[in-house]
């Protein structure tokens, strides 16, 4: 319970911190709206005189953009941090200190995650109803929604963790970053729902990681079920353990790394 306390704390504290950058974060958001109507644009002459796409409507695909984008645009990007820390080598001043670096890594990082996501989400309702109006259910999706895209941000944040763990053997993690940015935006549907791939990738896609840090929680706002909400937190807890497990692992062997080199 003392560690949790912790851990909670330095959320508390981060989360107190980047309030005093809030007004700079949403200034900087034009781009999101750019985003918006860029795929508004786009979707506006795919769909045509179409009602639906895969059981989708304009409405509905541009709101779940908005979503999907939430997530990414607030991920706090703590891989550039750990990268830093070990090229410079004051992550040594880290493995003493009596607490888990992965922990409070975390904890600081869904702390930053957390206030960014909150005017995204504002600034994204407000634009999307302009475009295309209200989305239906949207108040009875939301509670169910935010537990999903707040699991969503914990699954990026324990990638941004193991990739920039990885800067113990690589120093530079940025291409790992890369990659990982793509599978998000492909296989994670990140710019258009799962539900518009081809039926023999569909079904793979569902069941990887990366659809549950964007399609699951987007999907279970635009098109709510309490079946898409329980398969989206089943696989999200899967995945927040084994990303755990993982960035456990990477640690204690890079510890031993620091030990051989260090002396």
């Amino acid at each position: 319970m003392r560690h949790i306390r912790k851990y909670a704390k330095i959320f508390q504290c981060t989360f107190r911190d980047q309030l005093a950058y809030l007004s700079a974060f949403v200034t900087g958001q034009i781009f999101f709206v750019v985003i918006i109507f860029v795929f508004f644009s786009l979707w506006k002459v795919i769909y045509g005189k179409e009602g639906l796409i895969a059981g989708l409507s304009l409405t509905q695909t541009l709101w779940y953009l908005t979503f999907t984008e939430t997530v990414e645009l607030s991920k706090a990007r703590i891989y550039l941090t750990i990268q830093n820390e070990v090229k410079e080598g004051s992550i040594a001043y880290a493995l003493n200190r009596p607490y888990s670096y992965n922990g409070f890594q975390t904890a600081r990082a869904m702390g930053e995650s957390l206030v960014k996501m909150i005017p995204i989400l504002i600034l994204g309702f407000v634009t999307t109803l302009l475009f295309v109006g209200p989305l239906p259910g949207y108040a009875r999706a939301l509670p169910f929604g935010l537990v999903l895209i707040t699991g969503g941000l914990l699954l990026n944040t324990l990638w941004m963790l193991n990739i920039g763990l990885l800067a113990f053997w690589t120093e530079d993690v940025t291409p790992f970053y890369w990659i990982f940015q793509k599978l998000i935006f492909i296989l994670g549907g990140m710019f258009f729902p799962i539900d518009f791939f081809p039926d023999w990738l569909q079904q793979t896609a569902r069941s990887l990681p990366f659809a549950f840090s964007a399609y699951w929680p987007a999907l279970t706002m635009v098109r709510f079920s309490r079946h898409a909400f329980l398969t989206g937190l089943t696989g999200q807890v899967v995945y927040i353990i084994l990303l755990g497990l993982t960035g456990s692992l990477l640690f204690r062997a890079a510890q031993r790394k620091v030990h051989v080199q260090g002396g």
